[in-house]
This record gives C-alpha cells, sequence and structure tokens, in this order.
C-alpha cells in the first residue's frame, strides 16, 4: 500500500492592479465584459482566490501592474490586454525579480 505523499508548497504570481487604474485597465482590456465592474468586486474574488490556493498549498504572491506599463508591454509584443496576456506579463515580471542579484 503506498502512502499518499504531501505536496510541496507551490508558489504563483496574480496580477494586482491598484483601485485608481482599475478604470484604465477596464478601458483597454479585451476581455472587460469578464471582469468585475468595480475595483472592490475584483479584490474581494480575488482574495477569495487567494484564499483558496492557500489551502491546497499554492500560496500566491499579489504582482503590482501598472496598466499603462502592462499596455506597452502587450503592445510590444503584438499581444491584447486579456487574462492570457496578464498572466504571461506577470511571469515575467516574477522571472525578471528572480533574476535581479540580491541587495544583501
Amino acid at each position: 500500500m503506498e502512502e499518499a505523499q504531501t505536496a510541496a508548497p507551490q508558489k504563483a504570481g496574480i496580477c494586482w492592479i491598484q483601485e485608481a487604474q482599475w478604470p484604465r485597465l477596464l478601458d483597454i482590456a479585451e476581455d472587460h465584459d469578464l471582469l468585475e465592474s468595480t475595483w472592490e468586486e475584483w479584490r474581494a474574488k480575488t482574495e477569495e482566490m487567494i484564499e483558496v490556493f492557500a489551502t491546497r498549498q499554492i500560496f500566491i504572491d499579489r504582482v503590482e501592474v501598472d496598466v499603462e506599463e502592462l499596455l506597452a508591454w502587450c503592445n510590444e509584443k503584438g499581444k491584447p490586454v486579456n487574462a492570457s496576456s496578464r498572466a504571461e506579463y506577470v511571469t515575467a515580471k516574477m522571472m525578471a525579480q528572480k533574476a535581479l542579484p540580491s541587495a544583501d
């Protein structure tokens, strides 16, 4: 009989938009109709999702995203601003931060 193995904790990132930038994201996002109409609704839903992931040993980092920087990155890559490109942008930011030397 095999013993159940405990999964090692995992880490992931999530696109975190400041409240003041939420209307701009809704203006430029291809998938704006799938996003919450207010930042407060989005924040509540996102924080709930983060908690659910934590119960599964997946810990989520909030990655601060400037909407204009996201738009510039998407334009440079020829991508629309949508869930897929936001996730790709967050991954790129996390990888770039990981590659930076520590400030010890």
